[in-house]
């Protein structure tokens, strides 16, 4: 029987050394184009109050988060989303920044995921948050950030796909039905379930303009032209026909731009968090069916911290992205050398300024602390060492053994 002691959590795992490796350089690649583009990095507490993210706009459901209590009794959590401490930062340490406020990050997330392959429970997250643009170019902004950080890691054959939280949301007021009939109605659109969702409505005895919207949002994707010309067939109140009309923009703009073949619209994508208010978005690739990012509009979240400010920002599942990369054989393309020096004895200050010339180009010198021959082959080919060598005079020699 294998003790206790040596077994993991279950939905958290090790990560080895190859994957380290992977995520770091992913990371800073990531975080590089960010900060290129203007964000700032920040980083928030892994622990914070159960009441922060137990308001309207939650995060996730209590059920769904690690809880634990302090030694003064108040309730803690285990950061279960990047966005609310983000939108905390501003609310209470930044506001006397000169809007509009770029963050970016790095962190775990930690919640109870039963849908996630492996039942995960901890999550790397890299993203954006963009504070203090109302308009439509706010939107567009972070949904670009995607898309060149995808393509500035290789990534090909990914989609992003748009919704827009608004048209759903302008059903619902419009109605007279309650939260349970509502999650129903969800449940039908998010797994595109026609016929069942066209039943339901149809028994619940709406009017027929709302029945023909409801019946026709789980088919709206595709191409930005083919769902914004079916959307022009609808009866669509006054508010819809301006949430169409922000979808459109952000089309027409990223399109211009010559990335129009990385998006799709998806009007049957659900905001499962309650904070967005408007246009919402998830990157896929063809070759992993598992979301690589998700974001959207969120422009009341800052009320919560004292402050009316609107916001739009997106996250990547780092270790999503990996797999994803892994599976178009897109990471073993480091140019790194790595070396490892042998017979170094006592480094003098002529072979350590070597070595170090060696490094500042990028490479790996490792000194060898073994001394026997086999053992020092061995040891090489399970580092996946490029060259065995030594220093001589000042000169790399190679070795052979």
């Amino acid at each position: 029987m294998v003790s206790k002691r040596v077994l993991l959590p279950e939905g958290v795992q090790d990560i080895l050394i190859d994957d380290c490796a992977y995520r770091r350089s992913l990371e800073d690649r990531l975080m590089d184009n960010f900060t290129k583009m203007g964000y700032m990095e920040v980083s928030s507490p892994t622990l914070e109050y159960y009441d922060m993210f137990s308001s309207d706009y939650l995060a996730a459901s209590g059920d769904k988060m690690f809880k634990l209590i302090d030694t003064n009794g108040k309730l803690l959590v285990l950061r279960p989303d990047c966005t609310i401490p983000m939108a905390r930062i501003v609310g209470t340490k930044m506001k006397d920044f000169i809007y509009p406020i770029k963050l970016s990050y790095v962190e775990n997330v930690f919640r109870i995921d039963e849908e996630q392959a492996g039942k995960k429970r901890e999550f790397r997250q890299a993203g954006v948050e963009l504070f203090g643009i109302s308009s439509y170019k706010g939107d567009v902004e972070v949904i670009i950030t995607a898309i060149e950080s995808l393509i500035d890691l290789g990534l090909e054959n990914f989609q992003i796909d748009i919704g827009q939280v608004k048209i759903l949301r302008e059903v619902f007021k419009s109605i007279n039905i309650d939260e349970e009939e509502k999650e129903i109605i969800v449940q039908f659109i998010e797994n595109k379930n026609f016929i069942e969702l066209e039943e339901y409505v149809e028994g619940l005895g709406l009017e027929p303009n709302i029945s023909l919207i409801l019946a026709e949002i789980p088919r709206l994707f595709g191409t930005p032209k083919e769902v914004l010309e079916s959307l022009v067939q609808l009866p669509l109140t006054e508010a819809m026909k301006e949430a169409v009309e922000e979808l459109k923009l952000i089309c027409q703009s990223i399109e211009r731009l010559g990335l129009g073949k990385y998006i799709s619209i998806d009007l049957g994508m659900v905001a499962r968090l309650e904070y967005y208010t408007g246009i919402i978005f998830k990157g896929f690739t063809k070759s992993l069916g598992v979301v690589l990012l998700s974001g959207g509009r969120y422009n009341q979240l800052m009320e919560d911290f004292g402050i009316k400010c609107p916001a739009t920002g997106f996250a990547f599942l780092v270790d999503q992205i990996i797999r994803a990369l892994k599976l178009q054989n897109k990471l073993d393309n480091s140019k790194t050398k790595n070396y490892l020096l042998i017979d170094s004895g006592d480094i003098d200050g002529a072979t350590l300024d070597k070595i170090n010339e060696i490094r500042a180009e990028g490479n790996i010198v490792e000194i060898c602390l073994l001394e026997n021959s086999e053992d020092i082959l061995e040891y090489s080919k399970r580092r996946k060492v490029d060259e065995i060598i030594k220093i001589v005079n000042g000169n790399i020699e190679k070795v052979f053994i």
